[in-house]
């Protein structure tokens, strides 16, 4: 199969990685090279890479096509390929997904209407403490977890839209949107408390057996996150992926990407789409100040 990436940063030294196995060529934007070259754990890789500039004449090449941009370019790049006569199976795209909940629901009304497979990178049900909490859940009623995240803000970044609410960040839409898509698999619908502002968000929610989670998130001077299971003491970690990340090799979050990845080539994702669309349409009708 032929896969093709739109995204010099995380599409590069995340699905690249992930996506390196099952493919026979990779076609990168030639404009990305110079990135490509000055990452020197991507040398490994480059034995399939196949340079374009011009996707007209590549499209018709391409079995699956990964997206890592901003949610408005991500949104624009699937409209404008769609209109393209091509033979693409699956689209791996990026949370989320577009800018906000309402255009996302049509975005995804368009992908279900072609009848495209599609998936989304949420990798959090990958995780030890993910799989865990479920096993809790499955096997015990009204647990009470607590799961804490601190986010570190890079003050040089601000002006990036990751930490732009409109644009499809901020703590709800870019970090929390993990945590609302997990919650939505372990079928928590039940809002019972949401308080947001641009530093802090706070979730209460339950399930129809009363098992609850407690959530916050805030932006921090350090990175850090821990969760609590009933009694049980904070198990505590760097981050949610990963307790300690050596960015001068091969991200870690690869290793789940290509669990990802190879659970989702030849499936679609509209059913578990459509649960986490609702959660996340209902945290933000609810929410109590954004």
């Amino acid at each position: 199969m032929n896969s093709l990436i739109y995204g010099s940063g995380f599409g590069l030294y995340g699905y690249l990685p992930a996506i390196y196995k099952f493919s026979s060529k990779i076609f990168l934007n030639k404009k990305y090279r110079v990135f490509f070259n000055s990452r020197s754990e991507l040398a490994k890789f480059k034995s399939k890479i196949v340079w374009y500039d011009n996707i007209n004449n590549t499209i018709h090449k391409i079995d699956y096509l990964v997206i890592a941009k901003r949610p408005s370019d991500q949104s624009r790049i699937i409209k404008s390929l769609l209109k393209k006569k091509n033979k693409i199976k699956h689209f791996f795209l990026e949370k989320p997904i577009s800018s906000t909940p309402k255009k996302t629901v049509n975005l995804l009304k368009i992908l279900n209407t072609k009848k495209i497979n599609f998936s989304v990178g949420f990798l959090f049900e990958y995780t030890s403490w993910a799989k865990l909490i479920k096993k809790h859940l499955s096997i015990k009623k009204k647990n009470k977890i607590f799961i804490k995240w601190n986010i570190l803000k890079k003050i040089n970044s601000t002006k990036s839209w990751k930490y732009n609410f409109n644009e499809g960040g901020g703590l709800l839409r870019y970090y929390g949107i993990h945590l609302i898509k997990l919650f939505s698999d372990f079928n928590f619908d039940n809002i019972r408390k949401n308080k947001i502002n641009k530093d802090y968000w706070e979730l209460k929610i339950q399930d129809k057996k009363k098992n609850s989670i407690r959530l916050m998130l805030k932006y921090s001077i350090t990175s850090n996150f821990s969760y609590k299971i009933n009694n049980e003491k904070f198990n505590k970690l760097q981050n949610p992926f990963f307790n300690k990340i050596n960015y001068k090799s091969i991200d870690p979050r690869c290793l789940y990407l290509k669990k990802y990845i190879h659970k989702n080539l030849s499936n679609n994702n509209i059913y578990q789409m459509r649960k986490f669309m609702d959660l996340w349409c209902a945290i933000e009708n609810d929410v109590s100040t954004i």
